[in-house]
């Protein structure tokens, strides 16, 4: 019910914006990926996952020089995995890089794997430095791109929605004056100024969305107790906050303390490169907006997903951010669940016709579903919020 399709970009990088892509599906054993974030109040992480592959007649073997891929079997070569549902369309399940060809011998001399190591396009950013530049004052989506070209991030692997906020005109030191400076620290610390985020896409795409890229968010597919086959909900106190420490560098700070006759909880952003003083009061009331009330979690929504092929197709499609409805009854006189929630984790293993899914989501609360108008981008209605 289902076609798993390994590729290789032999001879590319992952700045190569057109790989040619080689397809050694047909010697993929199993796999596994692991995306997301650990928690709705933290950045996301680099994607992980691994491969193993068939290594009998030593092709994948690095320095070997009979091997077709030679002398192209390397660390770094782009990797790509999608899937695709019987008579469905093709999906993005993986894109990145290969850590290491590692040669296993399982059975001694009968058998030969090679397990491939990989990780999505944060790796690759979190290695380049931007010692040296200088950055003007500008929006955080113009900040955004003003980085990615700086670092040769291809233009067709962005996904950058208008920024809300603006962040501060910066000049990064030289390594010797202590300047080393990440281009996905900074991305994140961006991203993070205007409690948007930044992920990496299954299809390599850098993807950064505002703060209220949830504006007016629709179900994209429901899941109940008859599809699901594991619901872990976790209403305790991780993503609960009533005391936030904002600090703008070389600017303001602020205290936003709500918590009146109820055990402080403290979030600390410090340091932060918002480009004025009323947006470190901004960035505070909205973390409290999402983080002032007890929220439950759903860390674990486990698929075995062949129930069919509608289910299937949709937990295939099924991408960091977005939103599905999560239904639960419980036996008894338990709390009902019927959430419209954002997926903030995904974690696969896979073999050549085979899938096990695990979503991690949370809840979203009113404040990040309200219908908002950006200027400049939306048409205002009576119902809608200056974001």
């Amino acid at each position: 019910m289902i076609t798993v399709t390994v590729e290789a970009g032999f001879g590319s990088t992952m700045f190569d914006p057109s790989p040619t892509w080689t397809d050694i599906s047909a010697w993929f054993r199993r796999g596994d990926i692991h995306r997301g974030r650990p928690s709705v109040d933290q950045r996301f992480d680099t994607g992980t996952g691994s491969l193993v592959l068939d290594n009998r007649d030593g092709r994948f073997e690095p320095f070997n020089t009979s091997s077709p891929y030679d002398p192209d079997v390397v660390i770094g070569t782009p990797i790509r995995i999608t899937a695709q549902p019987d008579g469905e369309s093709v999906s993005p399940v993986f894109y990145g890089s290969a850590r290491g060809w590692i040669p296993e011998y399982p059975t001694g001399n009968i058998d030969a794997t090679v397990h491939v190591s990989l990780a999505d396009g944060f790796l690759t950013l979190n290695q380049e430095d931007l010692s040296g530049l200088t950055f003007p004052a500008q929006t955080t989506d113009e900040r955004i791109d003003a980085v990615l070209d700086a670092v040769g991030w291809p233009a067709g692997l962005r996904a950058v929605s208008p920024g809300l906020g603006t962040v501060q005109a910066v000049e990064f030191a030289l390594p010797g004056d202590g300047g080393e400076q990440s281009a996905l620290l900074h991305l994140q610390d961006v991203a993070e100024a205007e409690a948007g985020v930044l992920f990496m896409g299954a299809d390599g795409t850098v993807v950064f969305q505002n703060r209220v890229a949830q504006s007016g968010a629709t179900s994209q597919a429901t899941f109940d107790g008859t599809l699901y086959s594991e619901l872990d909900i976790q209403p305790d106190d991780a993503v609960l906050y009533n005391v936030l420490h904002i600090a703008r560098e070389d600017g303001a700070q602020v205290v936003y303390d709500a918590s009146a006759g109820r055990p402080r909880r403290v979030l600390t952003r410090d340091v932060m490169p918002m480009g004025n003083d009323a947006e470190v009061l901004s960035l505070a009331e909205w973390l409290y907006a999402l983080f002032g009330e007890q929220r439950r979690r759903i860390d674990g929504l486990a698929f075995k997903p062949f129930k069919s092929a509608g289910l299937l197709a949709d937990v295939i499609a099924t991408e960091l951010r977005d939103t599905v409805t999560v239904q639960h009854d419980p036996p008894g006189t338990g709390v009902a669940l019927n959430a419209l929630c954002a997926v903030e984790g995904i974690d696969q293993s896979f073999a050549p016709e085979d899938l096990t899914t695990v979503f991690s989501l949370v809840p979203l609360v009113e404040t990040e579903t309200q219908d908002y108008w950006i200027l400049g981008t939306s048409e205002l209605e009576v119902s809608t919020r200056i974001a």
